[in-house]
């Protein structure tokens, strides 16, 4: 179960979020610049509200109140940002065992190997970021994210980086990863689609502001209702 209520004041306006659910597959819509992102953040620990309360599985996480504040690496939530922030230094092998840190240092490697295998990148260990494809990225900072046990999975806009085709080749994976992942997953996107392959309910951001969730059937039917208001041509079947 993830609650969040919080306010936090920003330059164009002011983040009102009140999300309650229970759902494995939670998405966030809205457009560019909405405030998706920045719940994400205030989520994981790397924004700080101005007040409010955030819950995960009944750990507080944050209260204003209270003056609770968890520190990110003690939240259990795992991050995969939008530009999947690799360490550029280090390997693949050394990126996904620097999420390994509650470990002690002699399983670090065995665990890395296991990670690797699992999301199949055991052949490019030794490679740097920079020297990886799209769809490589991000098989990497995902088995971070996993190396870390987390409780909870936040992806911010996990395809905005990549193109068309391999979009679409790697949405099914990582439905695939989420769900045997099997705890709960929030994901951020401005793409209609991408929320409909992915998540079971979304709730909408807009100017910082979010709607109550519904359901992705709902979800679905009131965008494709837009969109004939508008007459275009909608994508969702």
């Amino acid at each position: 179960m993830l609650r969040v209520d919080i306010t936090k004041r920003l330059d164009c306006y002011d983040l009102e979020i009140h999300i309650e659910s229970d759902s494995d597959a939670l998405g966030i819509f809205g457009a560019s610049g909405a405030g998706k992102s920045m719940t994400l953040k205030c989520i994981a620990g790397i924004e700080k509200p101005d007040s409010g309360r955030i819950e995960l599985n009944g750990r507080v996480l944050f209260d204003s109140a209270k003056r609770i504040d968890v520190k990110p690496r003690l939240r259990g939530v795992g991050y995969l940002f939008q530009e999947y922030a690799l360490f550029p230094n280090m390997t693949v092998a050394g990126n996904i065992m620097a999420g390994l840190h509650r470990l002690p240092r002699r399983d670090r490697k065995a665990k890395a190997e296991e990670l690797m295998e699992r999301f199949r990148i055991s052949r490019l260990s030794s490679y740097r970021p920079d020297s990886l494809s799209g769809g490589e990225r991000q098989r990497v900072a995902l088995a971070r994210v996993f190396a870390s046990d987390p409780e909870l999975i936040l992806l911010d806009e996990p395809f905005s980086s990549l193109d068309t085709v391999l979009k679409c080749e790697l949405i099914p994976e990582m439905k695939q990863t989420m769900q045997a992942f099997g705890k709960g997953c929030v994901t951020v996107s401005h793409d209609v689609a991408e929320l409909c392959a992915l998540c079971d309910t979304v709730a909408t951001v807009s100017d910082g502001k979010s709607s109550p969730i519904m359901p992705i059937a709902d979800f679905a039917a009131d965008i494709s209702e837009h969109y004939k208001l508008l007459n275009i041509e909608t994508f969702i079947s």
